[in-house]
This record gives C-alpha cells, sequence and structure tokens, in this order.
C-alpha cells in the first residue's frame, strides 16, 4: 500500500483479482512463490496522478439509471466513451453503497493505459476515492469482478475502525466479526502488507468479502475465493456484517455515565455489553479524599486494567471479548457518589 505524501492514510492497492499462484490460498504465510508478490501487485507510484492527467478523458459526471450522480471519466481512446461511463455510473449505482458512491471518481482506459497508471501487469487500482480499471477482460478476469473488489477498498477507505486503520483492518463491523484484532496479536494477519504476506492481508480480505456478497447477491451459490487466504472465507457472521458496514457504518463509541456510591469494604459492579474490537475507555471522577479501586475486569473474570485514586482515566483495547465489568471497591467510606464514565466501541 502506498501512503500518500499529502494524506495521512492513502493506501493504494492493485485490483487483488490478478493474483493468480494458485487456485487455493494456502494456510500459511505466502514466503516464496517465483515471482515475488510485489512485482504481480505494484503500488501506484507517485508518478500516477501526472499518469492520469496526460490521458484524453470523457469527463462525465453521470446521472445512473438510479437518480444517482457518479464521477466517471472515459479515455477518449474509446470509441463509445459516453456509452461506457454511463453503464460504468448504472453500475456502481447498482452496487451495496453508502454516501461514498459520491466521492467515487472513476477512470476507466484501455489495459496499456491502466498500466501506465497502476503499474506494469496492473489490472486495476484505487486510492484516495480514485478507481482505476480496464473496460474489457484482463488477465482472465472480467472487469466487474474487479470493479467489485476495488468498492470493496473504496468503502473500507470511507469508514471507520478507530484505533486501527479501516482501509488497512477492515471497517468495525467486519473487522471484529473476522477477529483481525485477535489474529493479528497471533501473528495470523498482517495488516496493510501488499507484499510476501499479501494472502494474510485483512484490507484485501475485506474488499473480496464484499466481492463475495455481491457475487452471491447476484445469484452464484458459491463465488470464487483464490485471492486471499481461505482462513478469511466467509460465513453468514461475516456477510452480515459487511452489510452492516455498507449501510450503517460505525460512527464512533458510546459513552455511558454511571454513579455509584460504594461504602468501605463493599464492591459495586456494572455489566457492560462490548459488541465490538476496538478502545474501552474508563474515567473516575469522585470526591476528594475518597479511596476507591476500579477495575475492569472480562467475563471470566480476568483483569483488563485497574486504576486507584478519586480522579483517573484508564483504557484497554479489546478483541473479542463481548462484555466486560466494571467493579468499584472503596477503602473509606464516602457520603457522595462517583462517577464513572465508559466509553466503548
Amino acid at each position: 500500500m502506498l501512503r500518500s505524501e499529502h494524506v495521512l492514510r492513502i493506501p493504494l492497492v492493485l485490483a487483488a483479482a490478478m493474483l493468480t499462484l494458485g487456485a487455493h490460498a494456502s494456510k500459511q504465510p505466502e514466503r516464496s512463490q517465483g515471482l515475488s508478490l510485489a512485482t504481480l501487485a505494484p503500488t501506484l507510484s507517485r508518478g500516477s496522478a501526472d499518469a492520469i492527467a496526460d490521458i484524453p478523458w470523457s469527463e462525465n459526471v453521470v446521472s445512473s439509471s438510479t437518480g444517482e450522480t457518479v464521477d466517471v471519466s472515459v479515455s477518449t481512446s474509446y470509441p463509445a466513451a459516453d456509452d461506457i461511463g454511463r453503464q460504468w455510473a448504472d453500475f456502481f449505482a447498482g452496487l451495496p453503497h453508502g454516501p461514498e458512491l459520491k466521492l467515487l471518481r472513476a477512470y476507466v482506459a484501455p489495459l496499456e493505459q491502466v498500466h501506465t497508471i497502476c503499474g506494469l501487469n496492473a489490472v486495476g487500482c484505487y486510492g484516495d476515492d480514485q478507481l482505476v480499471l480496464a473496460n474489457e477482460p484482463a488477465s482472465g478476469f472480467e472487469p466487474a469482478e474487479i470493479a467489485r473488489h476495488e468498492y470493496g477498498h473504496h468503502i473500507a477507505f470511507n469508514r471507520l475502525d478507530t484505533p486501527w486503520p479501516a482501509f488497512d483492518w477492515g471497517p468495525k463491523h467486519w473487522a471484529t466479526a473476522a477477529g483481525i484484532c485477535a489474529r493479528v496479536r497471533s501473528d495470523s494477519a498482517y495488516p496493510g502488507d501488499e507484499f510476501l504476506l499479501y494472502k494474510l492481508n485483512p484490507g484485501e480480505a475485506f474488499a473480496e468479502t464484499y466481492r463475495f456478497l455481491v457475487d452471491t447477491k447476484l445469484g452464484q451459490e458459491q463465488p470464487s475465493w483464490s485471492v486471499v487466504d481461505n482462513s478469511f472465507y466467509p460465513g453468514q457472521a461475516e456477510l452480515d456484517a459487511v452489510e452492516q458496514d455498507v449501510a450503517a457504518p460505525w460512527a464512533g463509541p458510546t459513552t455511558y455515565v454511571f454513579r455509584a456510591q460504594p461504602r468501605r469494604g463493599s464492591v459495586w459492579e456494572q455489566r457492560l455489553s462490548t459488541p465490538l474490537d476496538g478502545t474501552v475507555r474508563l474515567g473516575v471522577t469522585a470526591p476528594r479524599g475518597t479511596d476507591i479501586s476500579v477495575e475492569l475486569l472480562a467475563a471470566d473474570g480476568r483483569k483488563v486494567l485497574a486504576s486507584r485514586g478519586a480522579r483517573s482515566t484508564i483504557e484497554a483495547r479489546i478483541c473479542g471479548e463481548r462484555s466486560l465489568i466494571v467493579r468499584v471497591r472503596a477503602t473509606r467510606a464516602s457520603a457522595r457518589s462517583v462517577e464513572l464514565r465508559v466509553s466503548v466501541p
């Protein structure tokens, strides 16, 4: 993934569909397959903007059959550029999408020009709301399949998975359903890796799961799955999570405020639902002189965080814990309540 100089995180990824090193993905990291994945999937270079500027385009913000407008530019090398533009506008508007559609800038060009923009052997690329592809089959792949995968990247680029980058980890609901946080901890997923461990890159896995979802909706009983590792193969939970990321994406944490009045030697507890992976933050405000300890426990009693004192803020990242227990102990009697502010993903 290329990280843009002018944007904090602009990963630019070649269409994963071009990776044809074997029909079945291995469950072990890909470390040697003759040609490196870097050769097969070069990243969009700094000169790509110049390459786009050098190509004559029939530029249109096209009104699709759904009434939505889609920004599609078609190379004038195609004799029917306007018709091609309208067809692609209908295509993108027909995909499961949210408000990110209006941010898309699609470029459709002959494969030779795609190579000029994206790199040798590339069949398409995506970055910074820009999607490039050919209008004809390339390397044995239909342009619609490439476009669906790349649009999955466009969705991820415009979603959140705080504290992790959604483009590299996948949007919040899918990343949680696929257990990406736990997989990264166990070294079975490698966010952002566009080289030797490409097949274990969850950003690519999300884009492929989106394509898989669309193909399923189009009636395919068993869509292809050869780009990323089989361990990412989606079940219904992952497909449902992708739909949620598209239609009702995560917008940020939810904060709860509790007031407890623990007596000396007593324990106050509150169970919290934590349906998504991410950062849990706990703020404690108590009267001066109050001596309390606060613990954040997993459902099995394992201590996640602990703090002591009248005023403190603690936080932790949760991976797979679907509920937590807030426990407050007082070593001195308090006539006033303790305020707890808990933020969960």
